[in-house]
């Protein structure tokens, strides 16, 4: 890795880490640029605009997500692999960047983008949801193919009660006079998963 690959590198990771902790929407070259003690020029040479920059986070973002979050799940058992999935999911950014207060970064770019005009940036994250909702809706899929839970729904609605709850705990747990979030995320998950269960 040359030094213009760890340049890029480090302002990609310092700012997965800003956008976790306050969003996309207002990361500028300016202030990416502060975070890595870098000159503006010296941000932009590593990104056409702020669109491709605001992207790139996303999509470096998505990396440390297969690594630490969809690799580190999988279970032969396709129902051990969901239930594992949904607790790396739950607090994934927290366990990186523990010295932060922070929170998933692409539920904040969603919320931050869904309902702004047309853009490059909208589109990725409206599409990036859509992914993680698809890979779930999969892994749901080998379930009730093996058996382990019922064909009487449709896989997709499923991923949705279970990504609804991970949202509700994404955006509770840090805000929300809740204690214990991780154990009241990961019961509910298993009351949902043990409703669709089969007896088999």
């Amino acid at each position: 890795m040359n030094k213009g690959e760890r340049t890029r590198l480090e302002i990609l990771k310092q700012s997965i880490i800003y956008s976790s902790q306050y969003g996309l929407a207002d990361i500028t070259i300016g202030t990416v640029s502060k975070l890595c003690s870098l000159s503006r020029t010296g941000v932009i040479s590593h990104f056409e605009n702020k669109e491709d920059m605001q992207i790139a986070i996303l999509q470096y973002g998505e990396e440390l997500f297969r690594e630490r979050v969809i690799k580190t799940a999988w279970r032969e058992n396709p129902l051990e692999h969901v239930i594992n999935l949904l607790e790396n999911w739950a607090d994934w950014t927290s366990e990186m960047f523990q010295e932060h207060q922070v929170s998933c970064p692409f539920i904040k770019a969603v919320v931050e983008f869904q309902n702004r005009p047309e853009s490059k940036v909208r589109t990725f994250t409206i599409e990036q949801q859509n992914r993680l909702i698809s890979y779930l809706t999969h892994r749901i899929e080998r379930c009730v193919e093996q058996g382990l839970l019922t064909d009487k729904i449709s896989s997709l609605a499923i991923a949705y009660e279970l990504y609804s709850l991970y949202l509700g705990h994404a955006i509770t747990q840090h805000t929300a006079p809740i204690k214990a979030s991780d154990t009241l995320f990961k019961n509910s998950v298993a009351r949902l998963i043990k409703q669709y269960q089969t007896n088999t």
